[in-house]
């Protein structure tokens, strides 16, 4: 029964992708732009579908609090204790993974320390770390890119589903380094599954789950299996679905901010302004999504003198999910009533929002050696390739046609350990490349066909002398930029642009177990990263963001000099983590807002300049103990707090605040688990940001109650459980300050969601 289950998901996956995958153009909006003309008045991970087995199963119901203890796999070649990383490292997995699973990854990773998101409604989302995002925090799936167009702008989606993610990981300090320059910042890497690593036990185990959303009526439904074919063959099989409507929001969904900068415009005119008229009240318009995502995979596995693994993967996500609208512009507020004539003589009714209609295909080569190879102990090689193609569509016309072909590999040979000084000393050892092919066409092509490419190698280094741990990085990176077709102002002519870059970049840092329950760790860095193909070669509208971009083929390399600080303490029921960060950069790049006006939008400029980034990031566990239940067994009861900051600033602009920071964010919970039962409470509290940029509007501060229950109805050793999520309970109005939408769509309300997993 079970295996022929799986072979049907399996067929089910592979007719799905020889489907059709090429997105008609119809025909571009050249009149899209024109109801902008006037000037702007202003700018503005579930659980994997591989559960843990019965035997691990109670030891991961503690995996939103703090374990010193978890093994970190992929963050390092090197696999350590998470409680002697010498930089900022998280951890998402098993339960946890399943009760912060949201629609996109970086909506899933928002609660953990020091991560926000640039929440550009329900259908993308990317990760923002310590402040820092776009090209310098790099996605990754399975050790390499997403392959996508997600860096170009923030209402471009990441396609990786978080309902089939195993386990994610974000890291940051000397492991960046092997992941290029694009991962200054730090480094997301989502682990699917998609290429088996090892048999099966039973010759077969997989998982199915559904769960339902009330917030936004939404439905979710993940498949998976692995099926050992052979005694050394593995198949794979995987389908994800989710589709949900507008989602709810708790009063209007314009910020009092921008009401009354909007109230006060008009006043100026001796006019009115009517927010409940312009704004929505209740939901936020324009944020539906619809994602379909399937894989197939092979493995081969080793188990003689060499072990590991060589496999291969198919996987194509397809996506259509709506963009909500940013800040109104002066015609907006000038249209007197539905169905007025507008510049083309047409009768005009109701704006149709804008819809991005997203596919991509990749395949995947994975393997990993481990064995008797001279000096080497471990060979890693990792291949992929991805098409990546999105529609920007309004109504039945498309705006803009996005594609991007890239392809990226890596390998790297792990040594074995060496005695040196009374320690060991090991080394990895590597090589990457990537080459990305990007083009745009139609109305909103802000960046023009454009190609580049990036190798780079790498050494990392890991000594070990008792209580002593060191840590040392090295990179060097050659980086392209090139285009024939840029043009840097209004009706320009076009020119060439061929921009070649040699980078360096090291870490390197020192850790020591003061006592067995202390471990303190400083980690200091330098490196550079060349400007993006957006960042020197934007120049064109860009509706989603409400913006019109201009990059800088000027632009020079960014260095950023930082240093970090970690303390990680383990006293028994109480467990501490403490980081600290500061990092100086040179060139830092970023848009800032002009405010000049082209195309009826506000002028975002790329401009370098010397910034500074610091701030901390801290979590307390403490274990109250347990007591035994006659229903539920032995109950252990726990609270945890964490708290994270970032301040970001620039000393030679007059407004000496970085555009769209984070402020100060905190958690705070109490929780009971049982091997039946687990319930856990939680306070979310979130400041005011009111160190803002030029042109930009303040967020107010806002306060969300949590509970998360799961049940297990038939104890650890069978894996069922049923799962009830309450996020916001209290219905309040909750805005990401690092969005560019933030004053227009706030957080969601008030959202029950109830799932059920099961594993075999």
């Amino acid at each position: 029964m079970t295996q022929s289950f799986c072979v049907v998901c399996i067929c089910l996956f592979f007719n799905n992708l020889v489907k059709s995958r090429v997105i008609p153009i119809k025909k571009f909006n050249s009149h899209r732009l024109k109801r902008l003309a006037k000037p702007a008045l202003l700018s503005g991970i579930a659980l994997s579908v591989f559960a843990p087995t019965a035997n691990a199963q109670q030891d991961e119901l503690e995996t939103q609090h703090i374990d010193l203890d978890e093994i970190i796999v992929t963050a390092s070649p090197f696999s350590r204790a998470l409680g002697q990383t010498i930089s900022g490292v998280s951890v998402l997995d098993g339960e946890a993974l399943l009760e912060q699973s949201e629609n996109s990854i970086g909506e899933t990773l928002s609660s953990q320390p020091g991560i926000s998101s640039t929440a550009f409604g329900a259908g993308a989302s990317r990760p923002i770390i310590r402040g820092l995002g776009g090209d310098r925090i790099r996605v990754l799936e399975d050790g390499i890119g997403t392959f996508d167009a997600a860096q170009t702008s923030p209402d471009h989606a990441v396609p990786v589903e978080p309902a089939l993610a195993q386990r994610v990981e974000v890291f940051r300090g000397a492991a960046s380094l092997l992941y290029g320059s694009s991962a200054a910042g730090g480094v997301v890497n989502v682990d699917t599954g998609k290429i088996p690593s090892k048999l099966p036990e039973g010759g077969i185990d997989g998982a199915v789950r559904y769960g339902h959303s009330t917030v936004n009526d939404g439905d979710e439904v993940a498949i998976g299996v692995n099926l050992a074919a052979t005694n050394n063959i593995v198949l794979h099989g995987e389908f994800a679905f989710r589709d949900a409507d507008d989602y709810d929001i708790p009063g209007l969904n314009a910020s009092q901010a921008l009401i009354d900068a909007f109230t006060a415009a008009a006043a100026e005119e001796n006019e009115t302004f009517d927010a409940e008229e312009e704004f929505t009240d209740g939901f936020v318009p324009n944020s539906d999504l619809r994602t379909t995502n399937g894989a197939g995979g092979i493995s081969y596995i080793f188990d003689g003198p060499v072990e590991g693994f060589l496999g291969f993967s198919v996987s194509r996500i397809a996506s259509n999910y709506a963009i909500p609208e940013g800040i109104l512009t002066e015609e907006d507020l000038e249209e007197e009533e539905e169905g007025e004539e507008g510049e083309e003589g047409e009768e005009e009714g109701e704006e149709e929002g804008i819809r991005i209609d997203l596919d991509q295909i990749r395949y995947d080569l994975k393997g990993e050696f481990a064995g008797d190879f001279g000096l080497f102990e471990k060979v890693k090689l990792r291949v992929g390739y991805g098409n990546y193609q999105h529609a920007e569509v309004e109504g039945d016309e498309i705006a803009t046609f996005f594609e991007n072909d890239e392809v990226e590999g890596r390998a790297e040979v792990v040594t074995r350990p060496f005695a040196i000084g009374g320690g060991e000393l090991r080394g990895a050892y590597g090589i990457q490349g990537r080459f990305r092919d990007f083009s745009a066409l139609g109305a909103e092509a802000f960046v023009p066909p454009s190609e580049q490419t990036q190798i780079g190698i790498f050494a990392l280094h890991d000594y070990r002398a008792g209580n002593l741990l060191i840590d040392l990085a090295l990179r060097y990176e050659n980086v392209s930029n090139s285009t024939d077709t840029f043009v840097a102002e209004e009706d320009g002519e076009e020119f060439p642009i061929d921009n070649d870059f040699n980078l360096f970049s090291v870490s390197g840092g020192v850790g020591y177990q003061v006592t067995p329950a202390v471990f303190v760790g400083v980690n200091g860095s330098r490196t550079e990263r060349a400007p993006s193909l957006e960042e020197s070669l934007s120049f064109g509208p860009h509706l989603a963001t409400q913006s019109f971009e201009v990059g800088d083929p000027n632009l020079g390399v960014e260095t950023a000099t930082g240093v970090e600080a970690t303390i990680r303490g383990d006293f028994g029921p109480l467990k501490l983590v403490l980081n600290g960060f500061y990092t100086s950069y040179d060139n830092f790049i970023f848009e800032a807002e002009t405010g000049d006006i082209l195309d009826g939008l506000p002028v975002f400029q790329f401009t370098g300049t010397d910034a500074e980034f610091r701030g901390f990031e801290a979590q307390a566990d403490l274990d109250f103990g347990s007591f035994e239940s006659a229903t539920f067994g032995a109950v252990n009861f726990a609270g945890y707090a964490q708290a994270d900051l970032v301040r970001a600033t620039a000393s030679d602009l007059d407004n000496p605040n970085i555009p769209r920071i984070p402020p100060l964010s905190s958690q705070f919970g109490l929780s009971a688990d049982s091997q039946l039962i687990s319930l856990r409470g939680e306070v979310q509290y979130v400041t005011a940001q009111d160190n803002i940029a030029a042109f930009e509007l303040p967020t107010e501060s806002y306060v969300f109650l949590n509970s998360y229950l799961t049940f297990r109805p038939f104890g650890p050793n069978n894996n069922i459980s049923f799962q009830v999520r309450a996020k916001n309970i209290t219905n309040n109005e909750g805005r990401v300050a690092a969005s560019f939408l933030k004053d227009t769509t706030p957080l969601p309300g008030r959202d029950i969601r109830f799932s059920v997993h099961a594993g075999f």
